[in-house]
């Protein structure tokens, strides 16, 4: 049987964690390893002391993460630092030898050790997600994602289509959708050149003015992602995504809305997704809705709903966006997942301030 050896991250591993996520994040490892510093070593609120990876013979063959991640709950005045479990990996060759929970339960124990009450995790794949059940996780909710469809195919994607049924030519499919993919902002950039005085297309986030947005909007003080300037001016530098920013301007920054798309050829790259979307008032975040759909005339369009106001579900049943009942198991095993690290409480609660962590309403 193989010895592990289970390590915390140092820069030395750099170039093996690129190779060994070829298996998660992207086929590139110089996108990987410009997505480890990003998420890692750039994180705003905490480094990458909190990441493990479990050796074989000198060779990196798995990782878990725990990266940076800010909260608020109740007031803009309580903070809390609960990290974000994530990009957990197994080289192919190494699966099924026991090697996944003894990284997990590594990583779950450096943050116990740095004194963190709990763990979050947003994104965890099928295997991960039941992985974690099994582990102490808790399930919380569903993000209650939507879509919108367009009535019609793409050109692209009927062409694609038609060439699977072809023996062989699987691979010219999948190069035809990813050539469509690259281009899948460019109805929006062309339109939105021209566009109205009020609404603005950018590229990358005004830091500043989106976080004095936040800051002055209402809040009714369930648990949230901190978003100040230095969260805005990290979070959209993401390597593995390309965004578009719809900027609302009329008597400074009225509200925005952040358009993502994935680079990376392992995800979903005819996709694009509602990543943020704030406003002072409904007019506002309706047009910015309307806009960001018309200048994109986007195939396949994302959010997620869940604790999202009946006013904004119908802003998105008006332009066309349903409900998608869960079509297999890796869409019905997603959803927020939370962990207790620190020692239980005398009253059993798993509380942020006077919000419970286990009820997705709050």
């Amino acid at each position: 049987m193989a010895a592990y050896d289970i390590v915390p991250y140092t820069p030395a591993l750099d170039a093996q964690i690129a190779a060994l996520q070829t298996n998660l994040w992207s086929t590139e490892p110089a996108r990987n390893a410009a997505y480890l510093r990003w998420k890692y070593i750039e994180n705003p609120f905490l480094g990458a002391e909190l990441m493990r990876i479990a050796l074989c013979d000198g060779l990196a063959v798995a990782m878990r993460g725990l990266f940076g991640a800010r909260w608020e709950v109740d007031d803009a005045s309580a903070r809390h630092l609960l990290p974000y479990a994530d990009d957990f990996v197994v080289a192919p060759e190494y699966r099924n030898r026991g090697l996944a929970s003894r990284i997990m339960r590594a990583t779950i124990d450096a943050g116990s050790d740095r004194g963190f009450p709990f763990a979050v995790s947003l994104s965890a794949g099928p295997v991960t997600y039941v992985g974690s059940l099994a582990a102490g996780w808790r399930s919380v909710g569903s993000y209650q994602s939507v879509w919108r469809r367009r009535a019609r195919e793409s050109l692209i994607d009927r062409v694609a289509r038609r060439a699977r049924r072809v023996p062989g030519v699987e691979r010219l499919a999948t190069a035809l959708q990813r050539g469509g993919a690259r281009t899948l902002f460019a109805r929006l950039d062309r339109a939105g050149r021209g566009a109205a005085d009020r609404i603005r297309l950018g590229r990358t986030a005004r830091a500043e003015e989106m976080a004095a947005l936040i800051a002055r909007l209402p809040w009714d003080g369930r648990i949230r992602h901190v978003r100040e300037c230095e969260y805005f001016a990290w979070r959209f530098r993401n390597p593995l995504h390309e965004y578009r920013f719809l900027f609302w301007d009329e008597d400074g920054l009225q509200g925005y809305l952040v358009l993502q798309r994935y680079l990376s050829a392992i995800a979903d790259q005819g996709c694009v997704n509602i990543a943020d979307w704030e406003a002072v008032d409904e007019r506002v975040r309706a047009g910015l809705l309307r806009a960001a759909l018309q200048w994109g005339d986007f195939e396949r369009v994302q959010t997620w709903t869940a604790g999202a106001a009946e006013s904004v579900r119908a802003m998105l049943r008006e332009q066309g966006f349903q409900p998608v009942a869960p079509a297999n198991v890796s869409e019905r095993s997603s959803g927020l997942l939370v962990r207790r690290l620190g020692k239980e409480l005398a009253d059993g609660r798993w509380a942020l301030g006077g919000r419970n962590l286990l009820n997705i309403a709050d």
